[in-house]
């Protein structure tokens, strides 16, 4: 029989090597969930990735917490959209973290946007009177399954420069990911089939701000526009009179948007032109339908559809 004393060794030997083995996962802080899920599917167990929002936040508006402080203080990495997207919490959380490795420029900081070919890029002058408009471009894409995985190509960037012993490993991790990726993106552009072809070459969508635009050009789903009048500026009781009214004239069906948009606006949108609103997660979520990047992409697109059933079907 081994001995308590043989036994005890053995399982503290286990948990100490488990620990040790812990320990040399490189910590990456991810501000997004989405983000950190796909470090994870490149990193492998070589990575310990975390995501500073839950997913129910508009990330336009999130105030740099100590905690998030605190995690970026121990990150080896540190991974945003950028295009401003973070601009209102990311530079003081990096700037008060006192952690120079992850600091724009050093070898941890990772900015995701910068593999991404955007939408929406301005190119006059702009200035706040225009709402938030991002000069890189539309920031919102991570809904897009293609620019997610040209994105990818800065993770594998910035894993291989702290973990230049397995970059090898993370540039062919990379093009799995991408693969992956493509499949996903044929796999929902079969399910959105009955919507485009619902489309008759005409809109019949629109969103109430344009964090879908990734997603509609990914699938062909042609959009009406936005709701808002200027990104980020609530509607004045005018523009929804006018855009419902003109909504509802061109044919619309469904308005997409987030859980976080203002539902008292949708509601009046809905009243004015009789469209539905579909509030769907914008980004992957800890439970429900949307508890991984596959699952939200599919339950974006099965809710468009179900959106055009009649109704009692």
């Amino acid at each position: 029989m081994i001995s308590k004393k043989i036994l005890c060794g053995f399982v503290l030997g286990v948990c100490w090597s488990l620990s040790a083995w812990a320990a040399d996962r490189i910590k990456v802080v991810t501000t997004l969930p989405d983000f950190a899920w796909m470090v994870q599917e490149i990193g492998g167990d070589a990575v310990e990735a975390k995501a500073l929002l839950r997913g129910t936040e508009n990330p336009h508006y999130v105030d740099a917490v100590p905690d998030f402080i605190r995690q970026v203080a121990d990150a080896k990495v540190v991974c945003l959209a950028g295009l401003d997207l973070e601009a209102g919490y990311m530079p003081a959380v990096l700037a008060k973290s006192g952690n120079a490795g992850v600091q724009p420029g050093g070898a941890g900081y990772c900015e995701i946007g910068k593999g991404v070919t955007t939408l929406d890029k301005s190119t006059g002058p702009i200035n706040r009177s225009m709402g938030d408009v991002h000069p890189g471009g539309n920031p919102h894409f991570f809904l897009s399954p293609k620019s997610l995985a040209s994105g990818s190509v800065e993770v594998v960037k910035a894993l291989s420069r702290v973990d230049a012993a397995r970059a090898a490993h993370y540039e062919k991790a990379g093009a799995a990911f991408k693969a992956k990726m493509d499949s996903l993106s044929q796999e929902i552009q079969a399910r959105l089939e009955p919507f485009r072809a619902a489309q008759k070459g005409k809109p019949i969508l629109m969103e109430y701000h344009k964090e879908f635009a990734y997603f509609l050009q990914d699938y062909g789903l042609l959009s009406f526009g936005s709701i808002e009048e200027k990104p980020g500026m609530p509607p004045s009781a005018g523009r929804l009179a006018s855009i419902g009214a003109a909504a509802k004239a061109a044919g619309v069906k469904v308005v997409l948007a987030a859980p976080y948009n203002p539902a008292k606006t949708l509601q009046r949108f809905t009243e004015i032109s009789g469209i539905p609103v579909v509030v769907v997660p914008t980004m992957i979520q800890s439970k429900g339908p949307a508890a991984g990047y596959g699952e939200l992409q599919k339950h974006i697109a099965d809710a468009l559809v179900q959106a055009l059933q009649p109704k009692g079907k």
